[in-house]
């Protein structure tokens, strides 16, 4: 295989999660008394969790409690809601089976196993680093480098997928090549090294 270790952001990527977000940020919304349409929650959550709420604005209400009822209102609505994208596991699984590793870097938190073992991909993944372990955010390399540290990974061997300018900009900052699945080009100006707008074309880039 040209990469036999593929690490993956989990939200939007192998995730649908997007609606998921949209629906717990209008929720938010509501909790608070603010208003804000589904396409603009969506639209700035494509950013970030933490663009979509301070740009929505909250007034008075600190961040922190904004951010944690969003938290709360997304991990009821992702055990029930949120699905994977249908051509994920198909992936995941060819790429086991040629002998490649599969493993999941995310922001998100405990969320984020506890869908896997929902979904029944448990035996998938060699790995799985969330949100948890408090290291400095993308587009800092710092997640990469601890994966393929821990997992003696060949950086010449392993690529980045994501769905996000910074899923990318984190891979090349850590040294390994970068896939950006973008399939509603939200970043038709982001550079990487390989773009798909279907995870069933990763399969030919890493075989």
């Amino acid at each position: 295989m040209r990469y036999d270790s593929i690490i993956y952001d989990f939200d939007g990527t192998l995730s649908d999660t997007y609606p998921c977000f949209t629906e717990a940020v209008l929720e938010t919304c509501r909790h608070f008394g603010v208003e804000c349409s589904y396409r603009r929650a969506y639209d700035l959550l494509k950013i970030s969790v933490g663009t979509a709420i301070q740009t929505i604005g909250f007034g008075d209400v600190p961040y922190a409690e904004v951010n944690r009822v969003f938290h709360e209102y997304h991990n009821i609505l992702a055990v029930t809601d949120q699905k994977p994208f249908p051509d994920a596991e198909p992936l995941l699984r060819e790429v086991v089976a040629r002998g490649g590793r599969n493993i999941i870097y995310s922001h998100s938190g405990i969320i984020v196993p506890q869908l896997v073992a929902i979904w029944g991909w448990k035996d998938l993944f060699a790995g799985i680093l969330d949100g948890r372990t408090k290291l400095p955010r993308k587009p800092a390399p710092d997640g990469i480098n601890l994966i393929c540290e821990k997992y003696g990974l060949d950086k010449e061997k392993t690529l980045m997928v994501g769905d996000r300018d910074i899923d990318i900009d984190a891979g090349r900052n850590a040294g390994v090549d970068g896939c950006l699945f973008d399939p509603e080009h939200y970043y038709d100006s982001a550079t990487a090294d390989y773009r798909v707008y279907s995870l069933s074309d990763i399969l030919p880039i890493v075989s």
